[in-house]
């Protein structure tokens, strides 16, 4: 298994794109034997949200100016008024002097859904691009329709979210206070020691995967 990461930053003469980089990752599953299965089977997005003046005292117009959705992710975590993070976050990281990560989109191909690979792959390419950053943040609602593209009930969509919220927080997001939403802190030993749990988990996939003798 491989993770390409593409780097995408507009060239614009307006302040408010000057401080947001975009990141795609794409997952790639390596041939083995000579088999026909390969190549990408998946990606995920994650923005960088610069927390530097260089780049503008209101990162959060950075997000607005791109997409709603994304703005609407991080409106919690910013002080509109007087730039800069909210009090509430600068009391719950254990360091506000970095800049904002945000894992935005998770895809896998069906075929290799239930194997536990998406939280493994969403913690490796977090933990590749969180240096210098004082928090991540993720949406825990549905974002993904079934397949058939009905709408879920009400039971099925708190199902949904409570097994979105379960995979997050096994990679090291927690609950914070309103309105601040999930977020992992990645300077404590929790966060370290849940990135080293998901590394041996994929040890393991990758072992079971290569000595079962139907591949």
């Amino acid at each position: 298994m491989e993770l390409e990461y593409r780097l995408t930053h507009d060239v614009s003469s307006a302040e408010d794109h000057d401080g947001l980089d975009e990141w795609t990752v794409s997952i790639r599953a390596k041939r083995f034997r000579n088999r026909t299965v390969g190549g990408v089977i998946g990606s995920m997005t994650l923005f960088r949200l610069r927390q530097d003046t260089r780049f503008g005292s209101h990162p959060w117009a950075d997000a607005e100016a791109y997409d709603e959705a994304l703005f609407n992710l991080v409106l919690g975590i910013y002080d509109l008024g007087n730039g800069g993070y909210r009090q509430a976050f600068r009391d719950t990281m254990v360091s506000c002097d970095g800049d904002l990560l945000v894992l935005s989109d998770v895809r896998l191909d069906q075929a290799w859904r239930g194997f536990g690979l998406g939280p493994i792959l969403a913690s490796q390419a977090i933990w590749t691009l969180v240096d210098g950053c004082s928090a991540v943040a993720v949406e825990t609602t549905v974002s993904e329709l079934p397949e058939d593209r009905r709408s879920l009930s009400q039971e099925e969509w708190t199902q949904a979210n409570g097994k979105i919220t379960a995979l997050w927080e096994s990679i090291g997001f927690r609950r914070r206070s309103n309105p601040l939403g999930h977020l992992l802190d990645p300077r404590t030993a929790e966060a370290r020691d849940l990135r080293n749990e998901q590394r041996r988990r994929f040890d393991a996939l990758a072992h079971a995967y290569h000595t079962d003798p139907s591949h």
